[in-house]
């Protein structure tokens, strides 16, 4: 369906092609509010020796409506009818010309009332041009936005990549220590904190890192996870240190984790229950040294649900 809209002298025109077989034309007085259409097939035209297809019409129609070079149009009232007479050159050197003939668009025998509703109908036809238009220029500006806002959030990670994250209070940094791993970068995709910093990490600045895809923390002594989260973090590994550790509490905190090591936890209790309690996207689980959990549950669970476990 091919469609093509014009404007000329007084009136306001409608065109469009099937593709196959029947051409529609509307057009409108918009100064004596009058309306004027047909559907076309080859019966409407003259019969002659080189006759044009219904896509060559519909073809030398649009360009006489758009004025091009060497295609003319003409308008005048036969009977009551509005005839178009069409001239043009067909691919440059045949001359061909048909008239077309539109019956006035009656609503009613009231011919104000006809009148009146072409009156209501072209106005209608206005705003949506104009609505067609705002949306048009919307659409313009919004994709010119977003493209801005592309621009500016790749300058943003540009400098947040730059920037440090405090992981300790300032008051426990040292040059020969801690500093290292206390301002790590914010676009860091692996940490691993040592036994020395663990007593003075600050959980909470974890989820701060957008990158971060391993994290690994010695002598961890936290009861369970509740105090930590990042959406990246896919690999995690909590070295206990003791029976501090005896929870997986939290853990759907980290939403893309996909591997889990924990060693040194024998405190470390109900971790079918907890697992099954919370969605996790974990399919790799290590235990090591982890003698309060229930060996054979685990490995059902695993079984269960296809996910790989090891002991140790």
């Amino acid at each position: 369906m091919s469609i093509s809209t014009f404007t000329f002298d007084n009136y306001s025109v409608i065109l469009s092609f099937d593709g196959d077989r029947t051409i529609y034309i509307k057009l409108t007085d918009k100064v004596n509010f009058m309306v004027y259409e047909a559907n076309l097939t080859g019966n409407d035209f003259a019969k002659d020796l080189f006759a044009p297809s219904m896509a060559e019409r519909f073809t030398v129609m649009c360009k006489c409506f758009g004025s091009e070079k060497n295609y003319s149009r003409t308008t005048s009232i036969v009977n009551g009818n509005l005839k178009l007479k069409f001239t043009g050159v067909l691919d440059d050197f045949l001359r061909i010309g048909f008239d077309v003939y539109l019956k006035e668009k009656i609503l009613s025998n009231d011919g104000q009332l006809t009148m009146n509703f072409n009156r209501i109908e072209q106005r209608q036809e206005l705003v949506n041009q104009s609505l067609v238009e705002r949306c048009d220029a919307l659409d313009k500006r919004c994709n010119a936005l977003e493209t801005q806002l592309e621009k500016q959030s790749k300058e943003f990670y540009q400098i947040l990549d730059q920037l440090d994250v405090l992981l300790f209070p300032a008051s426990q940094m040292s040059c020969h220590s801690q500093f290292p791993i206390a301002m790590p970068k914010i676009s860091s995709e692996t940490l691993d904190v040592n036994q020395a910093a663990m007593g003075q990490l600050r959980f909470e600045n974890l989820s701060t890192f957008y990158k971060l895809r391993k994290l690994t923390i010695r002598s961890f002594t936290l009861s369970n996870l509740e105090r930590m989260k990042n959406n990246t973090i896919t690999d995690l590994e909590l070295h206990g240190s003791g029976t501090a550790f005896n929870s997986l509490k939290g853990i759907e905190n980290f939403p893309n984790l996909t591997s889990l090591t924990v060693s040194g936890a024998p405190g470390l209790t109900n971790v079918v229950a907890t697992l099954k309690s919370v969605p996790h996207k974990i399919k790799t689980f290590k235990f090591q040294t982890c003698a309060g959990i229930n060996v054979v549950e685990m490995q059902t669970y695993c079984q269960e649900n296809k996910f790989f476990v090891a002991f140790s």
